[in-house]
């Protein structure tokens, strides 16, 4: 339940633009668990969260995990930590609000987006 910034981007976000993100690493005892990416918008600090594993101890790790996310959203001067989960395959993750719910999020939604490259 540490988190560690780190200037290497993780190849789970090898899709990510490298110039924008901070990157991110949740681990215990130096095993890490979640890869995430953070940056600055507006109002909110945007996340993006990847687990390499899960389980009941790691779940209990994110409590702590959330807890920095949401200190780095109030340092910054943020009103709000979004939590935003992409899936290329186009599939809904019906686990996803049930899961941020135990942690106290109160607003889910659904967002989909499609990318026409023009270059």
């Amino acid at each position: 339940m540490s988190v560690r910034e780190t200037t290497t981007q993780p190849e789970t976000m090898a899709h990510f633009p490298d110039d924008t993100y901070r990157w991110i690493e949740l681990h215990e005892e130096g095993e890490i668990y979640a890869h995430a990416a953070i940056t600055e918008r507006a109002d909110f600090l945007e996340a993006h969260i990847t687990f390499q594993r899960w389980g009941p101890q790691v779940r209990r790790w994110v409590k702590y995990d959330l807890e920095w996310f949401v200190e780095e959203a109030r340092r910054l001067g943020k009103k709000r930590l979004v939590g935003i989960r992409a899936n290329s395959d186009g599939e809904f993750d019906p686990n996803l609000f049930r899961f941020a719910k135990i942690y106290g999020v109160t607003e889910c939604c659904v967002y989909q987006t499609v990318t026409l490259n023009v270059a």
